[in-house]
Formats: structure tokens, sequence, C-alpha cells
């Protein structure tokens, strides 16, 4: 299938699929293919009838590394349908061709230079030179955090589930939090209730969430750390992404705690250690991780203000995370401080970042609540009877690829379910990857230059 998309009949890479639209059409088959299997009577539970909307939605949903889900995971797919869905779940956080190079690896095919600037394309880089060897790195790095994080979650899981059903919610859980993706098998105690069940838990919590910041990361910032040892060393990128996560992990917990300590609902009747846990969890979580262990439905409005800022940032780009990306957010912020301080150049760190940059975050921003406000009024012109605040909530959670849910999701009718497919794949594509593969085959170049002139602001 890889070749057949990549190259003609003659095996030559086609001239008339730029590498965004080779992105979109990959990731469509994946989907379809994830649908297909799902839509299947050996994926679903015994009695069980899901419809091939609901399994399409499913695949997207799962593909796009959201978690946002028409049924609950555990209570409508049985051992394959979900073995599905972690398939997907895979493929999804490690893009596309990353899979695919997999496979060359795998037929000890040679990755051609097309290949390769595929590659570069799909993991945001801008240089050719390594990308085999750092793919090779995010499949050991994946494959090594996923494993040891399943391996705590199944010692912990081991009492109360036996030992292969504990095994398999430990790898469940523990890739999807990896992947940032919302997923859960917990439904059989209670449906829609994530990990609730494990607040109090710190092995439990400590474990997802910090899967949840490793994967958010990016594979370039893992490679960076890797080799430089030393945050002096580290590229300008990577400073950029552990300062801004520090900041908002750490401001989003203090938040959520000084604004939920009192809400009986969620950590208004913790300890003070599990209630500052839970703060913190919340905060990660809420960048696109999609895991919870407090009852959404609970939080106060103004939690759920801050949540939506922070779940439309989300993480770094060229991770699983999803949102306009938090160097995008903090490239704007520091052009805006810039502007306010009559400066002509944006510098960080000893670095002077390119105008075209931050006219590129400022598109994306745009793009991304364009997105929102469009899908929004959608769903509340097909559905009024919907609160148009949980509406907003779930299509910036879409949008954002969170996968945190204001519950309406299984509410929503065909029409609506469509529109959130259509967000979930939009913010995991990217909007700028969406025109690029609609719009353009190669960059456009400016065919008239026109006087300079200045409008009123």
């Amino acid at each position: 299938m890889v070749d057949t998309l990549l190259s003609d009949d003659n095996g030559k890479p086609r001239r008339n699929l730029n590498p965004a639209r080779i992105m979109v059409l990959g990731f469509l088959l994946i989907v379809l293919l994830g649908a297909i299997l799902l839509f299947l009577p050996i994926s679903s539970r015994d009695g069980v009838h899901v419809s091939f909307l609901t399994s399409l939605f499913t695949s997207v949903s799962a593909t796009c590394v959201t978690g946002l889900v028409a049924v609950d995971t555990a209570q409508t797919w049985n051992l394959f349908g979900q073995i599905v869905i972690l398939c997907l779940l895979q493929i999804g956080a490690l893009g596309f061709m990353s899979v695919a190079t997999v496979f060359f690896f795998v037929m000890n095919k040679k990755i051609n230079l097309s290949q390769r600037l595929l590659i570069m394309q799909s993991m945001n880089l801008h240089d050719i030179r390594g990308v085999v060897r750092l793919i090779r790195h995010v499949i050991f790095g994946t494959l090594l955090f996923e494993g040891i994080g399943a391996a705590i979650l199944w010692i912990r899981f081991l009492p109360e589930f036996g030992l292969w059903r504990g095994l398999g919610m430990g790898v469940f859980h523990s890739v999807a939090a990896f992947c940032n993706a919302g997923f859960d098998l917990m439904g059989d105690g209670a449906e829609f209730s994530s990990l609730t069940a494990y607040s109090g838990d710190a092995v439990v919590t400590m474990t997802i969430m910090l899967l949840i910041i490793i994967g958010g990361l990016g594979f370039f910032v893992w490679e960076d750390i890797w080799q430089s040892r030393s945050f002096r060393k580290l590229h300008v990128h990577s400073k950029l992404v552990i300062v801004i996560s520090l900041l908002l992990i750490g401001g989003g917990g203090v938040f959520f705690y000084f604004a939920e300590r009192t809400n009986p609902a969620t950590i208004g009747q913790m300890s003070f250690p599990n209630a500052v846990l839970a703060s913190l969890f919340q905060s990660v979580t809420t960048r696109s991780g999609g895991i919870s262990i407090v009852n959404q439905a609970s939080i106060t409005g103004v939690s759920r203000m801050v949540m939506m800022v922070l779940m439309l940032i989300g993480g770094s780009a060229g991770s699983a995370a999803g949102g306009i990306k938090n160097v995008t957010v903090g490239i704007l912020f520091l052009s805006a401080v810039k502007s306010l301080r009559g400066k002509q150049r944006l510098s960080v760190f000893g670095r002077t970042i390119p105008e075209a940059q931050v006219a590129s975050a400022m598109s994306i921003m745009l793009l991304v609540l364009t997105a929102c406000f469009l899908g929004t009024v959608a769903i509340a012109f097909t559905q009024p009877e919907l609160s148009i605040s949980d509406i907003l909530f779930e299509m910036v959670s879409a949008v954002g690829t969170c996968g945190l849910s204001a519950g309406i999701t299984q509410f929503l009718s065909p029409v609506s379910l469509i529109i959130v497919m259509l967000s979930m794949f939009i913010g995991r594509i990217g909007v700028m990857t969406i025109g690029m593969s609609a719009f353009f085959r190669r960059s456009a170049k400016d065919k008239t230059k026109h006087p300079d002139t200045w409008v009123m602001m």
C-alpha cells in the first residue's frame, strides 16, 4: 500500500502528489481501514450492534489520537476491536510515514530521497539529514517508554484484574497515555468513567501523567535531549518546548487547585497531596491527554474556560499531541511583547525568529479558532437543544485532539458526529497541511511586488 501511494506503476515517485497531500491520503486510508475492521461483527461484543458511522467515528478518533467516543470502548468492543483501536492509536501517534518507514526496515528496502523528504515533512523537520536515524530512535523510544509504563501499570492492575487482563489493561492504557489519546477500558465498572476510580492512586496517576508529558514533548526534543545532555546545548526549539511546557503544567496545576479546592465533586474532598496531584494531572491531560481522573461534567465554569485555552495550545510540534502547539503560542506571545516594547526583531535564547514564522503562527491560530467557531455554530444549528458551552468545549477538544468531553458526544446526531470527525481530522493533520494539500502543489511565489502601505490597526 505504501509503495502504491508513493510511486506510479513504473516505481517512480508520483509527481502530482506533494508531501502534504500524501500525508492526508495516508491518514484517510488508515481511517477507512480501521472503520471497516471495527464495523465487522468480530470486533464488537456479543449482542452489541455497531453502525458504520459509529465505527468510522471511533476510527477517526483513534487515528487522530483524540479520545472522543460515541460509545464506551470497554462495553462496545471485544478484544479484537480493542486491538484494532490500539493499533490505530499507535499509527496515529507515530504518523503515517513513520509507520511506513518501519515496513521499509522490516522488508530491508532502501529509503529513497523522495521518501526521506516525506518523513521530514511529516515530522515538521527542516533538515533531511539524519531523518532515518531519527525514525529509528523514535520507534525505539516509543517502545521503551510504553513498555516501562505498561510494566508499572500491569503490576498495579495485577491484584484487581488478574495476570492476563491486567497485562492487557497495562499495555492499552500505557499506549493511550503516551499517544496522548483519551481512550480507556474502565467502562465495565461505570460507562465513560475514564480513570476516575484511581484519582487517589499515586502510582496510576503519576505513571499516566508522565507518559502524557513525554509523549507530548515531541520526537525532535527527545533526540535533542539525548544528544545534548545539557539545557544550554539544546536547540532553541527544544528550550522553548521545555520552558513553555513547565510553565503551562505548573501554572495550570496551581490554577486548577485554587479553582476546584472547594468543589466537592472534583477535588474538594481529597486530601491535600491527592488534590495537588489531581490538579497537576488535570493541567497535563487538558493539553492533549484526554484521560480524566475527576468528573469533567462537574468542573466549575472558570476551570472549563481555562481548560479550553490549554486544549487549544496543546503539546509540541512533531509529537503525539494536538492543538495549536506550545511553541506556536509562545512565538505569538513573545511577538506581542516585542511589539509592546517597540522592538523590530523577535529574539529568544540568543537567536532571531524570522518574521515568516510569526506570520505562520498567526495563520495557524486564526485557522484553528475559525474551525472551532464554525464547528460550534454548525452543531448548535443542527441540535439547538444542546448547551452552547458544551458544544464549544467538545469542538475545542476535537480540534485540539484532546479527547476530554462535556458528556454530549454520545448524544450527537449523525450530522454533528460528522462535523466532529472532520474537526478531529483537521486538528490532527493540521490546518496548514490540509490547506496545502487542497490548494498548492508546490510553494507559491509572489509574481508581483506592490508598493508598501500602512493601514490603521
